[in-house]
């Protein structure tokens, strides 16, 4: 975990976006949390990942539906897949998760499929 002294985060609000600092906000609280960061990850490896849902989608198949969300911690982006899902309960654009499994990557994606996950409360932030 890298530490960043106040001065140096103070400095950085000034010429940060509203986009910029909440990102560093998030990747932020990810590590607080002991979670690995998105940008950090690598194949095959179980990883916990804290973050954002920032999109939800339903792929319909004739065999198998998934349920695929984008979540955001600050660093990037991964996918998460629930096979045979059409919809997880809690898990739509705007709610914190923590997702744990093994990482894939799908077209130069890191993804996790059916992961163990935890919706976090305002206080678990």
């Amino acid at each position: 975990m890298k530490k960043v002294s106040k001065f140096r985060s103070w400095l950085r609000s000034f010429y940060a976006s509203d986009e910029e600092l909440a990102a560093y906000e998030l990747s932020e609280q990810a590590e607080i949390r002991g979670s690995t960061l998105i940008e950090e990850i690598d194949r095959g490896k179980p990883i916990q990942v804290t973050g954002v849902v920032k999109s939800a989608t339903v792929r319909p198949n004739t065999q198998v539906p998934t349920y695929e969300v984008e979540v955001f911690d600050g660093s990037g982006s991964l996918i998460v897949i629930w096979q045979g899902r059409k919809h997880v309960t809690g898990v739509e654009p705007g709610t914190r998760i923590e997702v744990e499994g093994r990482i894939t990557f799908i077209s130069g994606k890191p993804c996790l499929h059916n992961p163990v996950y935890k919706i976090l409360s305002s206080e678990e932030r």
